[in-house]
């Protein structure tokens, strides 16, 4: 005769078993959601190929879009990088063109000396060597960070390849700390509350490339239409869309164009602040008529207790919550 294991126990037991894969919780995450959001497109690409095949060309697809911000970037700064290594501001041009400027000229003739004085100070070249080491360091986070892509992009196939028999396995597991009739619930809103966040996400990408590609387009940015891509694929990624622009301003800037590097920084700051806090939570609250301020609160507090991974795990949990208890 077989003792049936206490559900707290097993709960406890089954925490202790995911506890190694804490260091990897964003890439699994991310692939987890990006697994709920590409459902309905493979359950129809599975009408037509194997499961296995299926499964790769979704992940495929997801790899390519992935890519899209690397490829914009090193097209963009590789031809760029020895022009500003190279560079010197014309500080008297760049002050002339400063004091002619509507509505700050009056203020810049009053601070001449100190403008000189920043310009001369944050030139080009001095500025790369004094953040070599802030720059070896992104360099680092940027590998890690394609490392985590890249386990992301496995754990994605293997889920969508292995659907059934997960969530098989995953239901059962649920069924045993509550009811069936709640872990259908339960299974239903999360899967509906990670379709919302993404295709929140993917609202907010589109976001700042509609108003992006204006943006540089008028200040005179070179390849306009990549920057514009790079930043919409960088907006999933926190600070992502600030170091965008801030190489954006840094390449006007060693092109004489002062005002325009400082335009793309406030604009297109204020183009993804209003990303985060309207567009985004409006969105992901939309499918389930979730209030603004209770999505945008999800975000937020998700992304300061768990990090990047709160981006997705934060909404998601709040919109279930709310959805499960509500039916309740």
């Amino acid at each position: 005769m077989t003792r049936r294991l206490d559900p707290w126990f097993l709960a406890l037991l089954a925490g202790l078993g995911l506890l190694p894969f804490v260091p990897f919780a964003v890439p699994i995450v991310a692939a987890l959601a990006l697994a709920a959001a590409s459902l309905p497109f493979q359950l129809r690409l599975e009408q037509r190929l194997p499961a296995w095949l299926a499964a790769s060309v979704v992940t495929l697809a997801w790899t390519l879009l992935a890519a899209l911000p690397l490829f914009a970037l090193v097209a963009l700064l590789a031809p760029a990088l020895p022009h500003l290594a190279q560079a010197h501001l014309d500080v008297e041009a760049l002050t002339r063109a400063a004091l002619r400027a509507p509505w700050v000229g009056t203020l810049v003739a009053a601070h001449q000396d100190a403008l000189r004085a920043w310009l001369e100070q944050n030139q080009p070249t001095l500025l790369l060597q004094r953040h070599l080491a802030e720059i070896r360091l992104l360099g680092e986070h940027v590998l890690n960070l394609l490392m985590h892509a890249m386990l992301s992009l496995a754990v994605l196939w293997a889920v969508l390849w292995r659907r059934a028999h997960l969530a098989h396995a995953l239901r059962s597991s649920l069924q045993r700390l509550i009811s069936a009739q709640l872990a259908q619930r339960v299974e239903h809103h999360v899967l509906q509350a990670t379709q919302a966040t993404i295709i929140g996400t993917l609202g907010l990408a589109l976001w700042d490339l509609l108003l992006c590609l204006p943006l540089f387009g008028l200040l005179g940015m070179p390849r306009w239409y990549a920057w514009g891509i790079a930043v919409a694929m960088l907006s999933v990624i926190p600070g992502g869309t600030g170091v965008a622009f801030v190489l954006a301003a840094a390449l006007l800037a060693a092109q004489q164009h002062l005002l325009s590097g400082l335009a793309v920084l406030a604009l297109g700051h204020v183009i993804t602040l209003s990303g985060d806090v309207l567009v985004k939570p409006k969105l992901i609250g939309a499918s389930g008529h979730a209030p603004f301020l209770l999505v945008l609160l999800g975000i937020f507090g998700g992304l300061a207790m768990f990090g990047m991974v709160g981006l997705i795990l934060g909404p998601v949990l709040v919109l279930t919550a709310r959805a499960v208890v509500l039916e309740g």
